[in-house]
């Protein structure tokens, strides 16, 4: 019996040591497939698991993140994945970040005001919750620099690109190029000119 029990025993171990290996390859492979740029393959492994597991955030947020990159990209069905990823897991600012940009890439391509405010308001929270996400801020940036009015903000575009150069230098010394290259075509010619010198100090300071 003692055997018997100890068989038994042995068993329940390894297959519940097996079961979340099991479960988590799928994702796993997916991810691997991204990352290995293989979206097509990636799509079908990460589509297949959420069919079965649409609670999986990670499978969510990748199958996003793949649909924007397989040809023919859908920001609209990458939308909706990375949508996803985001109601399942609030606490993640990565996939909120990620859902912010696609947001406004669907409205920078169909003028859409609605969906534009939603990216603004994702991409600001994302970075409340994470200020060193310099990717966050530099999307904040451009759209405060871009959008149209009244959604348009230049002083707070100046005020990331300051935020970033605090951060990490060479990144602002490339935000402060890219907004004053904004203002300058938008005919900003006094907020282009400021800028313009606080990238020219920047360049100073790294060696440029």
């Amino acid at each position: 019996m003692k055997a018997v029990l100890l068989c038994t025993g042995l068993l329940a171990v390894l297959c519940g040591g097996l079961g979340p290996a099991a479960a988590a390859a799928p994702v796993g492979d997916g991810i691997a497939l991204y990352r290995q740029r293989r979206f097509s393959e990636a799509r079908a492994a990460l589509e297949r698991l959420v069919a079965s597991d649409p609670s999986n955030a990670s499978a969510c947020y990748f199958l996003g993140m793949t649909l924007q990159r397989v040809a023919p990209p859908s920001l609209d069905s990458a939308r909706t994945w990375l949508g996803s990823a985001v109601r399942l897991a609030p606490e993640n600012e990565g996939y909120l970040a990620e859902y912010a940009g696609v947001c406004m890439l669907i409205a920078d391509r169909d003028g859409a005001f609605g969906v534009a405010i939603e990216g603004r308001d994702a991409i600001a929270k994302a970075i409340a919750m994470n200020p060193a996400d310099l990717g966050a801020c530099e999307g904040m940036m451009r759209f405060c620099a871009t959008a149209p009015w009244p959604l348009a903000d230049p002083r707070k575009a100046v005020a990331l690109a300051a935020e970033i150069a605090k951060r990490d230098p060479k990144r602002g010394l490339a935000a402060f190029r890219s907004i004053a290259s904004i203002f300058g075509r938008q005919g900003r010619t006094e907020r282009a000119h400021s800028a313009s010198q606080a990238a020219e100090r920047l360049a100073g300071l790294n060696g440029e």
